[in-house]
């Protein structure tokens, strides 16, 4: 008894959670964007690299820090060195003596403290600091947008497969049964096998359109999984509202524009400024290097090994470290001419980004007007297709047309519909395109 009641809740939850996992992979846009943020290998790198920038900023700064370290050293002497000293006795003559000098055994033991009172280097990192990380934050922004673009219109891509099978599916069953009427019809001797023979090769037909469809499903499907960071054999069910296709399709094609809402634009502005600063960098190469110091010795000298801890001999220093190059043979020169034409080639870049994008805006305008007029003539096409083709069914069952004509008029409606899908796929997509080119590709905080 017990045994049966817990079998059958467990037969409930299996059911339970069929359905919802089965719900959990239809995926709309919104929830197919938010895999790929979550997912995207790239996107990750992209986030590893912003973090990797932070560190290096905090790593380039910790210069500004006094700098604290230690170094220890053990020496045992098996010839000790030599030192040559004038005869002391007799300094007058002119004559040389050597000595041996120091203990068989000695270690020291070094404490130091280095602190940067003026370093171009480090000025010049501080500088950049907040740059740096402007552009890492916007590097990661435009593969964002990049993502969400191209993740959009795979999107897109797998539904107008999903369409194009499922109107070709809608042919086959209604071919299927004009297959089954000619072949009756054949049988009962009213028609002769022209009809027949045209049934089954325009069944044919469609199966073999079927099949391509069904393959561009798996294609389009493996790219959307790509980009998800998922196996391309990995199931992916997704779904839209046809409705709400229809309201997205509508974009304000005399919306003004700046080249500043692009995110290309925002990131050649900050390398305008980072490099901006590696000028003066170069500029002020002729500051010198200044660091004041302050170091802590303990010497030991033994000429036995185990007593050499035995007695310490320390002493100390304090200083001020200035390093200025006083010829480096034009070198300082040279390499500020390169930081100024290096900035003055971003300057020409950014005058050539402004007039690509401008390009690229009335391109994807172009298009997206082109694709909304195309939508609404093959609207009007379909409705047209599926009029014809119900006034000729009517006439060949009442024996006014022949099958030919049956089968032209569903030919043309298979192909308006398909034509009318890809239209307004066609639509979404460049719209998706458009709001690219305009920067209004707006991300999840």
């Amino acid at each position: 008894m017990v045994r049966n009641f817990i079998y059958v809740l467990l037969t409930l939850y299996i059911g339970i959670s069929g359905k919802v996992l089965g719900q959990q992979q239809a995926l709309d846009l919104a929830a197919v964007l938010e895999m790929a943020m979550d997912n995207n290998p790239v996107l990750k790198q992209f986030e590893n690299q912003r973090s990797i920038t932070d560190h290096q900023v905090k790593s380039a700064l910790s210069g500004w820090l006094p700098q604290l370290g230690m170094i220890g050293d053990y020496n045992r002497y098996f010839s000790q060195p030599v030192a040559i000293f004038p005869d002391f006795n007799n300094p007058e003559s002119g004559e040389f003596q050597e000595v041996r000098t120091g203990v068989p055994f000695n270690s020291s033991l070094s404490f130091s403290a280095d602190q940067q009172l003026i370093n171009n280097e480090l000025i010049r990192d501080r500088q950049q600091s907040s740059d740096q990380r402007k552009q890492a934050d916007q590097l990661l922004e435009e593969l964002k947008i990049d993502l969400t673009v191209v993740v959009t219109q795979t999107f897109y891509e797998v539904l107008l497969a999903q369409e194009q099978v499922s109107l070709t599916r809608e042919d086959l069953r209604r071919q299927q049964k004009q297959l089954e009427d000619a072949e009756l019809l054949f049988e009962a001797g009213l028609t002769d096998q022209i009809d027949l023979k045209r049934a089954k090769m325009t069944l044919q037909n469609t199966q073999a359109s079927l099949y391509q469809y069904q393959q561009d499903i798996e294609i389009r499907k493996a790219q959307l999984n790509a980009l998800l960071g998922r196996p391309a054999s990995s199931d992916l069910k997704l779904q839209a509202s046809y409705e709400n296709l229809l309201m997205e399709i509508h974009a304000d094609t005399l919306q003004g524009f700046q080249p500043e809402q692009r995110i290309e634009y925002q990131l050649l502005q900050t390398q305008l400024a980072l490099q901006d600063v590696a000028l003066k960098y170069e500029k002020r190469r002729f500051l010198p290097t200044l660091s004041a110091f302050y170091n802590y010795n303990i010497l030991f000298l033994s000429p036995v090994g185990s007593t050499l801890y035995e007695q310490a001999y320390p002493y100390s220093l304090m200083g001020i470290r200035l390093t200025y190059p006083l010829f480096q043979g034009g070198k300082r020169h040279h390499d500020s001419r390169i930081a100024a034409l290096r900035l003055r080639n971003l300057e020409l870049e950014k005058t050539d980004l402004t007039n690509s994008i401008s390009t690229e805006l009335q391109e994807a305008l172009s298009t997206y007007k082109k694709q909304l007029y195309q939508l609404k003539t093959q609207e009007a096409n379909k409705q047209l297709a599926e009029e014809i083709y119900e006034i000729l069914s009517l006439q060949y069952e009442e024996g006014i047309k022949n099958f030919l004509e049956v089968i032209v008029a569903e030919t043309d409606l298979r192909t308006a519909r398909i034509n009318y899908y890809r239209s307004l796929f066609g639509v979404l997509t460049s719209k998706a395109s458009l709001q690219r080119a305009r920067g209004e590709i707006q991300l999840e905080p």
